[in-house]
């Protein structure tokens, strides 16, 4: 009986079963657990930290949150994504954040752009969420949105979020950015759903203590009340009473001859100051054909 010899896809049908027998027997003897260093490295060595180029997965490779530039400690990126997590859970929409050494030379949005679409984010039929990259390279950062991101992160909604985040990124507080970028991203899909998407005069509010300001405004009501009361009494140290309102006028000062008033008309015309209402999203396509929105620049 002749020997029978294993074909190429044969061989990779047998070296992938005793790789997943070695797989199983590893689990046999640590109890179920790899070492985690053993996990990474295994993960990293099969398919690699990410992908920029290649087929577009269906669903999202890596975690919402991938800190590649150490940015932040354990228990910090433990809590970030715990909260990347529940929001994009709960909106059905991903808000990730991506952190580097270099663009590999690109630019910011291509490298935005091509992270979200190539490593599978985006929730639903239209991908819908958002990314914000941090380049530390040369002090980059890039917002990028798809699907719904869209709609929800207009061009002004951009711009508030940008001018809310980049204080914190040149301060080298990554942490409170991150987490004012999660959640004003959760604000603006909230509000966008109730169909009136943030942009033009239409923008989030802070709070407001009314009752320190009122007070802050008594303090300094009763200070300028009080400077300009003691003003005009030293002024008034050689006035004195007089008996009658003629003492009060010099003789000859004054001589009245005619006094008329005379009103003819008046016209009054008002017109209503147009609101700004934004110009919506402006969008460009990624190098895999996805249109996205965004805004970028350095801290």
């Amino acid at each position: 009986m002749k020997e029978r010899s294993l074909t190429y896809p044969g061989r990779r049908l047998a070296a992938a079963a005793f790789a997943l027998a070695a797989i199983s027997a590893a689990l046999i003897l640590t109890d179920g657990t790899f070492p985690e260093n053993t996990v990474l490295t295994a993960y990293a060595e099969t398919v690699g930290e990410y992908s920029l180029e290649g087929e577009m997965p269906e669903e999202r490779q890596l975690p919402r949150l991938v800190d590649n530039a150490d940015l932040l400690t354990e228990e910090e990126e433990s809590e970030l994504l715990a909260e990347l997590d529940e929001i994009s859970e709960r909106q059905a929409f991903d808000v990730a954040v991506v952190t580097v050494d270099s663009l590999e030379g690109r630019t910011p949005r291509e490298y935005a752009d091509d992270f979200y679409d190539y490593n599978g984010y985006g929730m639903g039929p239209g991908n819908d969420g958002t990314l914000l990259l941090i380049s530390m390279e040369a002090r980059d950062w890039y917002i990028t949105t798809a699907g719904y991101g869209i709609t929800a992160l207009t061009d002004d909604g951009l711009e508030y979020i940008s001018d809310e985040i980049v204080p914190y990124l040149s301060d080298g507080e990554y942490k409170e950015a991150f987490e004012t970028y999660a959640r004003l991203c959760d604000e603006f899909v909230t509000e966008a759903r109730s169909g009136h998407p943030y942009e033009g005069d239409h923008m989030p509010r802070g709070s407001f203590n009314w009752a320190v300001a009122l007070l802050i405004s008594l303090v300094i009501g009763g200070i300028a009340s009080a400077v300009a009361v003691e003003t005009m009494r030293s002024r008034l140290k050689t006035v004195r009473p007089r008996g009658s309102a003629a003492d009060y006028v010099r003789p000859g000062s004054m001589v009245l001859v005619r006094q008329e008033d005379c009103f003819l008309h008046a016209s009054v015309s008002r017109r209503a100051r147009p609101k700004d209402t934004g110009s919506g999203s402006s969008t460009h396509r990624s190098s895999s054909g996805v249109s996205h929105g965004g805004r970028g620049g350095k801290f």
